[in-house]
């Protein structure tokens, strides 16, 4: 029998007005409750996975997404530099490398207080090209300066052509009068204050020029750390262990220093680990509706079978295969299924759309690191749960349909 008449008579056994309005009635609830469970569903990983994405991007939004540095905190020679240089120019993914020289010193503003705070030194030629997102590609820095977070500025009460002072704590010692004598004192002038993404960010970080950050330190160092860059495409993972082997390679035969390569990322998969366990938790407790939802289906499709139990009787009778019964019971599983995929994921998107524009989530980003929740779509997603659950309707509906086969047409007519 042909596909087009399967699904024409199972669309009528759904749908006729012939049947009781209990039965109609339960097949519509048939497709509300899968239409629940996938709007749920794809809800609940939209938030989710915008939620991850936002904190994967604000915390690269300073940082490369590979760093190369010698374990111990031990600076890097020039010898180090140039090597890991050469060996970037032989990879396809990485774009560039860059210096960077790190130290924790003191900040001293207007407002007559002090705060510990990092000071990285970058070349603002590479750096801004390096990192992701535009908070300091967008800000056209060259020359002397520093970029201060907007929870430091107001501490030490400065903004942009103010001058900080930054004071090393290398060799601090206590004069005869108590008060505290520090190795050497930098005086910078604020180019930018700008909003890192993260509240810890904002309150503990200052991005200088590298000649300013050498000035922090007591004897000449060419980098604490090299920033490595990518291409979009690249997996930073992969690309840093692969690195990592070829550095282990070469100070084996001698040919550099001990030096490891490691993925920004990789500093964090704790935390990425645990937003995926809590997702994987949420989804499989959102999934029971679904699961509900089938057991709903699997009713509907009994009270259905039954209602029609005269029409297969008289299908049989004309030559109708039980494989042709078979397929218009799982071709009523397949349109509820459908039906229900489709409208659950059109509510879905509609309802992230709708959040992100009129109604947005606002969170603590002294906690959370973001103060807006953001809903991502991904159609992938939505095609992901959309197919699962049809799958899981054929399924569904399988009992159902070897169920009706089972009657004899005669039995099926007999009464009539």
């Amino acid at each position: 029998m042909k596909l087009t008449l399967i699904v024409r008579i199972a669309w009528r056994q759904i749908f006729s007005r012939s049947n009781s309005g209990f039965v109609r009635t339960v097949s519509l609830l048939s497709i509300a409750g899968i239409a629940i469970g996938v709007a749920a569903l794809v809800i609940l990983n939209s938030f989710m996975d915008g939620f991850s994405e936002s904190i994967l991007k604000q915390l690269s939004s300073i940082h490369p997404p590979m760093e190369v540095r010698i374990p111990g905190g031990y600076p890097l020679e020039p010898d180090d530099v140039r090597f890991v240089e050469n060996l970037a120019s032989m990879s396809e993914s990485v774009t560039s490398v860059s210096p960077v020289l790190e130290k924790t010193v003191v900040a001293a503003g207007n407002s007559g207080d002090v705060a510990g705070v990092r000071v990285r030194g970058v070349n603002w030629d590479v750096e801004p090209l390096l990192v992701s997102g535009e908070r300091l590609s967008n800000l056209n820095i060259s020359g002397r300066g520093a970029v201060l977070g907007t929870a430091l500025s107001e501490r030490l009460g400065v903004s942009p052509g103010d001058t900080i002072r930054l004071a090393s704590t290398d060799a601090t010692q206590f004069s005869a009068m108590g008060r505290l004598l520090v190795d050497t004192i930098v005086s910078v002038s604020v180019y930018a204050v700008t909003d890192f993404g993260i509240d810890e960010y904002n309150s503990s970080i200052i991005i200088t020029d590298l000649s300013t950050a050498s000035l922090l330190f007591r004897d000449p160092i060419t980098a604490t750390s090299l920033s490595v860059g990518l291409i979009e495409e690249a997996d930073a993972l992969k690309e840093a262990e692969s690195i990592s082997a070829i550095l282990r390679e070469s100070y084996i035969a001698g040919e550099s220093e001990y030096m490891v390569c490691s993925a920004f990322i990789s500093a964090h998969q704790n935390l990425f680990a645990a937003l995926g366990l809590e997702k994987t938790g949420m989804t499989i407790v959102l999934a029971l509706i679904s699961v509900v939802a089938m057991l709903n289906l699997l009713s509907a499709l009994n009270m259905i079978a039954i209602e029609h139990r005269r029409d297969t009787g008289v299908l049989r009778s004309m030559g109708a295969s039980p494989g042709t019964i078979v397929s218009t019971g799982l071709m009523q599983g397949g349109i509820i299924g459908l039906g229900g995929a489709l409208a659950g994921s059109i509510f879905a998107v509609l309802v992230t759309i709708m959040i992100n524009s009129f109604f947005p989530i606002r969170l603590e980003s002294s906690v959370y690191w973001i103060d807006v929740l953001p809903g991502v779509v991904q159609p992938f997603l939505i095609l992901s749960i959309g197919f699962a659950t049809i799958a899981a309707c054929f399924i569904a509906s399988l009992f159902p349909a070897l169920h009706a086969i089972r009657v004899s047409p005669s039995e099926a007519v007999r009464y009539e």
